[in-house]
């Protein structure tokens, strides 16, 4: 199982988890963050985020075979010119737990489909 993590402008988040959602995947999550995501670097700075509206963390969770699926929906979808307007990670989740008085973790690393 992967996490994809994409951080987007506003104007494209609604456009993105629609195209996702046509594609089958409805294990999203979106909030609003402030900063500045350089896609050629490896940080965020909050401390540069420009005034008006925050970025969208996007978060999906799907099955390992799905991934290159829904990264080329993000791709199509958030192309807008020649600039870059976001910036998506691909996570690995060895684990997921939900939480209940009969919840039970799953340990995806022995069941071979964590990578």
């Amino acid at each position: 199982m992967k996490m994809i993590v994409a951080f987007v402008r506003p104007s494209l988040a609604e456009r993105i988890v629609r195209v996702i959602e046509l594609a089958g995947l409805y294990h999203l999550s979106l909030s609003g963050v402030r900063g500045i995501v350089h896609p050629n670097e490896a940080i965020v700075r909050a401390d540069l985020a420009p005034d008006g509206e925050a970025d969208v963390r996007l978060e999906a969770y799907c099955e390992d075979a799905r991934v290159e699926q829904i990264m080329a929906v993000i791709r199509e979808v958030g192309r807008i010119g020649d600039f870059p307007v976001g910036v998506v990670f691909v996570v690995p989740v060895d684990r997921h737990e939900a939480l209940g008085p009969s919840a039970a973790a799953t340990d995806l690393s022995k069941t071979g489909e964590s990578s």
